[in-house]
């Protein structure tokens, strides 16, 4: 009999990083030769969706196998159930908002992991909440001063004059906060020399976040001006400023390409690298004016859900299947059953996603604070929660840009695929429920030592929230939001 071999698992997520950037998916620069080779060697899933735009929802939803929010005392993570089946594990993520929004979330997030190292100091935390409250500031000083008014008018071509001498001065300082690729590397390699058994290391990599900070951009002072107008009044970018914009968000990209290099060198110094599964995805894209004028994945302006924030990498190496490209469109809550088929443990029944090698063609559901959508292989639905009868449809095959909304002109497609939703929603609800009450009968038959068949409690969860009833199939205004998260009024 064949002995078993026990794989390592090195988890890869870049923040910000959109699919469409990559040299593999398409883009015409060759910007991404490491990632590129690894899914010329690997699988590639070439329609792979977050299941939300911004960090607070995806990285909770990825972790945990959940459509987001997650909701509270989520027992199992992809974590948690590799360290009870002999897995050392850690994390390197020096991004506060992996956390979700709620700190009960946050502890949730980390279960599992034997190190979880966000790699800030108190001082460096308290710098980027300065920073975050000086954009607040900004962004209300924007909308006060509104761009037909006299104040606006004499103030603005002020800011951007001094701003444009002193960018120093006034620029986003997270660049020399946030720890770079090289920094994570150094700590992750430090840890996975002082493993003696199986290993899950999950790194993620912040260089592609703006402020895009990048050791190859030569002009320092007008990356600083860029970044600074962008934060501050981005409606003021020129078509040539966000293009070079882009130039500096590409250069990002190639600065993590090499760091991922030397990661892997390392690997294979220390024999690693052909024992490893190797993923690498992201927890969202950012925008560069493709929609509305719309830039970044939130805060900018009001968050929507192009695939140009949504559409992530998805690629995995060192497993049976290779050279593959999977061109059907899939979720990343499917990461934690598909870790787990791969290395031969069973799925958890806290886990909602399902094995993304499976034959099912269920697309993707996508949700936001104001929005929730979903992305079928020809069709994308996107639904306004406050207003539901406010939706947007986009023919994904004739029209991939998303430029054109058909809503109007196909009401019985737009109410099927709010049906489909509702139903995959419904689903999801259903099963919280479940696990809800197994959980419940699970302390009181601990009682009386009666057991529960395993197949059911496995990863159970206390979800204290479950409240609501099940959705109708014809969902109140915010209805959407309830099944997802019941205890709130609104997402």
């Amino acid at each position: 009999m064949k002995k078993k071999v026990f794989k390592n698992i090195v988890f890869i997520t870049i923040d910000c990083l959109r699919a469409d950037h990559l040299h593999c998916m398409g883009y015409p620069k060759e910007i991404s030769p490491t990632i590129d080779a690894l899914a010329k060697n690997g699988v590639k899933f070439t329609n792979a969706f977050s299941n939300a735009p911004y960090t607070p929802y995806s990285v909770p939803s990825f972790i945990t196998s959940r459509i987001p929010p997650i909701g509270k005392n989520v027992k199992e993570t992809i974590a948690s159930i590799l360290k009870k089946n002999g897995y050392a594990t850690a994390a390197f993520a020096p991004n506060p908002m992996v956390f979700g929004f709620d700190i009960t979330q946050g502890e949730s997030i980390t279960r599992g992991f034997d190190t979880f190292d966000m790699m800030l100091s108190c001082k460096q935390k308290y710098r980027l909440f300065m920073g975050s409250m000086r954009q607040y500031g900004m962004n209300y000083f924007r909308r006060l001063l509104k761009e037909e008014g006299w104040m606006y008018k004499f103030a603005y071509p002020m800011y951007d004059k001094i701003i444009y001498d002193f960018p120093e001065f006034f620029s986003p300082k997270e660049n020399f906060i946030i720890p770079s690729a090289e920094d994570i590397n150094k700590c992750a390699i430090k840890w996975i020399e002082n493993q003696r058994s199986k290993f899950f290391l999950w790194i993620h990599y912040m260089d592609v976040h703006e402020p895009y900070s990048s050791p190859f951009y030569d002009n320092q002072k007008e990356m600083l001006y860029l970044i600074t107008k962008y934060r501050d009044f981005p409606n003021k970018l020129t078509k040539h400023e966000i293009h070079k914009l882009i130039d500096l968000y590409d250069l990002t990209i190639k600065y993590v390409d090499g760091a991922i290099h030397d990661l892997f060198e390392k690997l294979k110094e220390l024999n690693l690298f052909e024992n490893s599964i190797i993923i690498i995805t992201a927890d969202h894209g950012d925008a560069f004016g493709e929609h509305c004028g719309i830039l970044g994945h939130g805060g900018k302006f009001k968050v929507r859900l192009y695939d140009e924030v949504i559409h992530v990498p998805l690629i995995f190496f060192g497993i049976e299947k290779k050279g593959m490209q999977i061109n059907k469109v899939v979720q990343l809550l499917d990461l934690g059953p598909t870790i787990c088929e791969l290395v031969d443990i069973p799925t958890p029944a806290s886990f909602f996603g399902e094995n993304l090698f499976s034959k099912s063609h269920k697309g993707a559901i996508i949700n936001s604070w104001s929005y929730i959508a979903n992305r079928t292989d020809k069709y994308k639905i996107v639904i306004n929660k406050s207003d539901p009868d406010k939706s947007e449809l986009y023919d994904l095959i004739n029209d991939p840009l998303e430029e054109v909304d058909i809503s109007d002109k196909n009401r019985h497609l737009v109410h099927n695929l709010k049906q489909e939703m509702i139903s995959v929603l419904s689903d999801y609800s259903k099963k919280r429920k479940m696990l809800d009450i197994i959980s419940i009968n699970r302390k009181i038959f601990s009682k009386f030592s009666a057991p529960i068949d395993a197949e059911y409690h496995s990863g159970y969860s206390d979800f204290q929230d479950e409240t609501s009833s099940m959705v109708a199939l014809k969902p109140s205004s915010d209805q959407y939001s309830k099944i997802l998260d019941p205890s709130r009024d609104k997402v």
